[in-house]
């Protein structure tokens, strides 16, 4: 394995916000893709010789005991038939050191192709994102270690509202059209907008903080 210092590591992202979180580093090698197309994003980055690939981005929390802008770097990686692999031990230690700050490390991420209803009842889900299940399934096939670093965006107390969940294409996209409509339609959902996008600017604040530390 290579030394510490000279660690090459592929991250896959969702989001453009996420993606532009990470630091140059000629050492670390990106690509983005929304849900299934992390698969294909994964495999982009593996070509590089990579020492590690991690599922880097905003989820959504699934526990109550897990909020808004909390890290999290889980243990379990479960799909959508609830079968799980366990990420890399070594690896998530070394990060959670890097992070520099409070690390959530004994949970289990579930990855669905959809915004999961936060009411889910299931005891052995902590929180949920669209990608990190594809990117562990192409590390698999590689035989490249595996870790998942998250920052929580929605959590219990702070659901992403349904209506807004009607305007985001399948590529993680807002449709704006559609959602001027929506809110013209019921103009109270303006404080709800707000609400929602506060949140979600500290946890993007979070990310890029964190990103920093973990990528330079």
């Amino acid at each position: 394995m290579a030394s510490k210092k000279s660690l090459k590591i592929g991250i896959v992202v969702g989001l453009k916000s996420e993606e532009r979180s990470i630091p140059k580093n000629n050492n670390i090698f990106v690509a983005r893709g929304y849900g299934q197309e992390a698969y294909r994003a994964a495999k982009k980055v593996l070509k590089n010789n990579i020492d590690l690939i991690i599922s880097f981005g905003l989820a959504g929390g699934m526990n109550p005991k897990i909020k808004n802008s909390e890290i999290i770097i889980p243990k379990k990686i479960f799909n959508e038939k609830f079968k799980f692999h366990k990420t890399s031990y070594f690896f998530n230690s070394y990060l959670e050191k890097k992070c520099k700050e409070k690390v959530i490390s004994k949970v289990n991420l579930i990855t669905s192709q959809k915004i999961l209803n936060k009411k889910m009842n299931t005891s052995l889900i902590d929180a949920v994102d669209m990608e990190a299940d594809f990117v562990f399934k192409a590390a698999r096939e590689h035989n490249v270690p595996f870790s998942s670093v998250k920052v929580i965006f929605d959590d219990l107390k702070n659901p992403i509202p349904n209506f807004l969940i009607s305007t985001i294409n399948t590529k993680g996209q807002l449709k704006a059209l559609n959602l001027f409509f929506l809110i013209l339609k019921k103009p109270y959902r303006i404080k709800n907008l707000i609400e929602i996008n506060k949140i979600y600017r500290k946890s993007m604040r979070k990310l890029t903080s964190l990103a920093q530390k973990l990528f330079l």
